[in-house]
Parts: C-alpha cells; structure tokens; sequence
C-alpha cells in the first residue's frame, strides 16, 4: 500500500475495505461515567503476538501504521505519538503522557492527554493473535463518528503493516478515511434513531397518551407488557393503551439504555432497563417500585428509509437468586428517577 488503496483489497457487505479479503467488524462506542466515552475495537491478526508487539512498541514500526514516535519501554515511562498525516507542522496533532502497563507481549497502556487512556490486549488465537484495542477518552459528540473512522484506518494499516507495508504519509489522502466515516456516521444515525424510537414510547406512556405510545410502532408491530399480555398491530397497541389510560392510574417509566446494535442490514435491537416510579407520590419523595424493575427490548426494522418499532417487550427483572443485582439496579433507577422531572 502506497498512499490510499490497497491492490487486491476485499470489499464487506458494509463496505469496509480490507485486506486478504477479511472483512475487519466495526468498532463501538459506549458511554462512561463523567462523560467520557469507551471507544473499543477487535482484530484478528495473522502473526504472532511477539510480531504484534513489536509494532505497538517500536518507534520504526509505529511510524510506519500510526505516528512518529518516542516511547520508553518500560511501565511509568513517557512517549510522545506525532501524527503524520498532514503536511503543516502547524495541523500535526501530538500526543504525550505516560506508559502506565508494559506488560510483553500481553498488555500495552498509554495514558495520553489527546486520546485518553489507550489499551491493546494481545492474546494468542488460532493462526496468529487477538487484539482488543480500546481508547477511553472525552470525546465530544460532533468528533465521535471521525474518531472511530481514523482509529479504524489506523488498525487497518497496523494490518498492513504486520506484512511489511508502510503508509506513504506524504501522499496520505482521506478516501479510505471517508469510507470509514460515511459507515459509521450511517450506523451510529440507525442507532440513534432506535433510541429515538425507544424514548418516544416511554414518552408515550408517560404522557398517558396511547397514540403517542403506538405511533413508532410498524403497522403490524408487537408489545408485550410486563404480564405477558400481547397486543398486535399499531391500531390495537393504541387502543389497548388508551383504555388502560382512562381506567387506571398509570406509574411514571424511568429507564437506562444498556446496549444498541445492528443485527442485519435495516434490523436492530436494543436492551434497556426500566423502573416505575409510583403515582400520587408527594413532592420530594419521589422512588422506584423494586418489584416493577423490567427489562425492556426493542427489535426495529427499516422500512423505505424509516425506522420503526417490530417488536417491543417488556419483561420482569425478578433476578432470582440474585438480591444484590437486584437491590443494584434499584438503586441505579432510583437515582435516574430523582435526576429525571415528571412529565407536566
């Protein structure tokens, strides 16, 4: 590879460009206390983890996949990564900080000031060794989908460069960087449109509002609530949804997204936990039912272009056998319940 393709390279169904004709799955994002964000990827690579090592930690390797490098091979020593993929000294991005684990040829973590604490974790595997990077790192939300483009490419190139190839950094342009991009940003859109999908029912419901419960189901969507009772069809999950309305006194949902992903092209799920804050409460006492606590799921499919609810299902969070899991999630939802405001 000289400057931005590889001869011989495979395309994935995603459109992901990889060599040997592999297809490299995506890295995820996922969401830390303090407003940090867990960027995390996984790679299977055709050498050793001796090989592998070497071009995590020598400088002559490094620069030939991520930057121009210094590093003290040893834990508590420092390391500054000079990134090479531009032409004005004035636009090179530098990272510094401090090796905190150097551990061969195991474990590798930085802690930098650009990119947060950067993890790789070697493993032996069948045919050569898996690699697990991670970056935890403050992100902002308008920078997320280019950071997971570029660390994406980087690995790619460390691919690459574990059979001897080296980026042309002087003729570096941003076209298989683009390519990352437009998937991620595509992908990382579904899943905020599923979450979408997600925070309108709980609006719905917590607006006592069954058509606003039922509009982003499909038209032939399914709930099922936490009895086990199964309505079908947006019309009849509206109906049902406003007669439970009129008749009875309804419990304000509180809920936390565990986990969003695609499954298939136009299909996702997501899983989330939920708790019911009881009606009536006075001003100031505001709690959680522990025995309402559920799990909640959302299958949603893509339809011309739009995305719609298949399936939603609400299930108990009895955790039997398990009182501090129980007694956890609790606590967490009593939290969110006291940070959240009552719908009007």
């Amino acid at each position: 590879m000289s400057t931005d393709g590889t001869a011989g390279d495979a395309t994935a169904p995603d459109g992901t460009a990889t060599p040997g004709g592999t297809a490299a799955p995506d890295g995820t994002a996922t969401p830390q206390d303090g407003g940090r964000t867990l960027l995390r990827f996984e790679r299977r690579l055709r050498h050793p983890p001796e090989r592998v090592w070497r071009a995590l930690t020598d400088p002559a390797e490094l620069s030939a996949w991520l930057a121009d490098a210094d590093l003290e091979p040893a834990a508590g020593g420092k390391f500054e990564l000079r990134w090479l993929n531009t032409a004005d000294p004035a636009e090179q991005a530098v990272a510094r900080g401090t090796v905190t684990v150097f551990d061969p040829p195991r474990l590798l973590e930085l802690d930098s000031d650009l990119h947060g604490r950067l993890r790789f974790e070697l493993a032996p595997a069948p045919g050569g060794t898996h690699l697990v990077f991670t970056s935890d790192v403050r992100v902002p939300g308008e920078y997320l989908v280019q950071t997971l483009a570029g660390w994406h490419l980087h690995l790619d190139y460390l691919e690459e460069a574990l059979d001897g190839a080296r980026v042309d950094w002087a003729n570096w342009t941003t076209g298989r960087w683009q390519v990352h991009h437009d998937r991620y940003a595509a992908r990382l859109g579904a899943l905020d449109a599923v979450r979408g999908l997600y925070r309108a029912i709980l609006d719905g419901w917590n607006a006592r509002d069954g058509r606003a419960f039922a509009a982003p189901f499909r038209d032939d969507g399914v709930s099922i609530g936490f009895d086990g009772s199964l309505h079908a069809g947006r019309a009849e999950i509206a109906a049902r949804m406003e007669e439970i309305f009129a008749h009875h006194p309804t419990a304000r949902y509180v809920a936390a997204v565990r986990d969003v992903r695609l499954v298939g092209p136009g299909a996702a799920v997501l899983h989330a936990v939920a708790g019911m804050v009881p009606p009536g409460a006075p001003d100031g006492a505001v709690d959680v039912n522990a025995d309402a606590n559920s799990v909640q799921t959302v299958t949603a499919s893509q339809l011309m272009g739009q995305w719609r609810v298949a399936l939603f299902q609400t299930t108990p969070a009895a955790y039997h056998g398990r009182p501090d899991d129980a007694a956890a999630l609790t606590a967490e939802l009593r939290a969110l319940a006291r940070r959240e405001p009552p719908n009007p």
